[in-house]
């Protein structure tokens, strides 16, 4: 069942859509991919960056597949490798008045996958600090899993796939 909210990002009015474990839709854009990252203890992987704590994930490349996408961000800002990796959902983003890449209306997918190997991090560029948590105590570090309506619908498709 999709979970709808409006919300403000950059001065823009958007409308946000969960969809828990749906097919894409054909000929849309992915304009993010994203996961929830499990150690071997069950724990949860975040990345703190500029933002503030969030998922490890970005913006494709050209003629990168998602999934090569995911491998590439999660080794940039978090020093981990990934296996046995899914789709559980995507936010459908309406938003009007986008001029950017992207357009005006794009996905952003979320997946949850397994580390297959972690690294020794050290802070660069996009990412300061490294963490893994348990999976309940996510949402004292993100704060759109507890304030965004389509953030509460991830977290819970999340929890309900481990």
């Amino acid at each position: 069942m999709p979970i709808n909210e409006q919300s403000t990002f950059a001065g823009r009015q958007l409308t946000l859509t969960w969809w828990d474990n749906q097919v894409l839709p054909p000929d849309t854009t992915v304009s993010q991919v994203s996961a929830f990252c499990l150690n071997s203890h069950g724990e949860a992987l975040i990345i703190k960056n500029e933002h503030g704590w969030g998922l490890p994930g970005g913006h494709p490349e050209k003629n990168e597949s998602w999934e090569e996408s995911l491998r590439r961000e999660i080794e940039e800002e978090a020093d981990c490798t990934i296996k046995n990796f899914k789709l559980i959902g995507y936010i459908e983003v309406n938003d009007p008045d986008n001029s950017s890449i992207e357009g005006q209306h794009y996905l952003q997918l979320r997946y949850l996958c397994l580390l297959d190997n972690i690294g020794e991090f050290k802070a660069a560029f996009e990412t300061s600090e490294r963490n893994f948590v348990p999976p309940d105590r996510l949402p004292e570090y993100i704060t759109w899993m507890t304030t965004s309506l389509t953030g509460q619908a991830q977290y819970r498709t999340f929890i309900e796939s481990i």
